[in-house]
């Protein structure tokens, strides 16, 4: 498979960029393909006829999603913070109350549902996520000025 140079900033002054694999890409843009799909039956219903007695805040961010799934399709790399939090934010759910509840044999009724439907997430992300550019661009790379 061919490769091609990424970089966060077009021009800038580092030359030493990671490469991800075209291939690769092409996973990311199916996985943002996903979200906009599955946006369009999860999320866009209830953003165009919302429940004015419902909070919103779950619909809101499915919502989100989907945006951002479109610009990933586009984007793939520049929008890898938003699998980067998903990753994060699922890990930690299943790390800090998915597996201790079933573990301890406290489960709650949706709690398998939860642990297939979230516990998936970081399995996925995980195999999806270029680590070598997440690690170059985000650890690695020197942070931007403050000021």
């Amino acid at each position: 498979m061919g490769s091609i140079a990424t970089s966060a900033f077009p021009g800038s002054s580092e030359m030493a960029e990671h490469k991800v694999s075209l291939f690769r890409l092409y996973v990311l843009r199916a996985n943002y393909f996903i979200w906009v799909v599955a946006g369009l039956f999860m999320a866009l219903p209830t953003l165009i006829a919302p429940d004015p007695m419902t909070r919103g805040m779950i619909e809101s961010m499915f919502g989100g999603l989907w945006v951002m799934g479109i610009f990933g399709l586009r984007y793939p790399l520049q929008m890898l913070p938003i699998f980067l939090f998903e990753f994060v934010w699922k890990a930690i759910w299943v790390l800090a109350f998915g597996l201790p509840q079933w573990l301890s044999g406290t489960r709650s009724p949706r709690l398998s549902e939860d642990l297939i439907a979230i516990g998936n997430g970081p399995i996925l992300f995980g195999l999806i996520l270029p680590w070598g550019y997440v690690w170059h661009h985000y650890v690695k790379k020197p942070a931007e000025r403050w000021r």
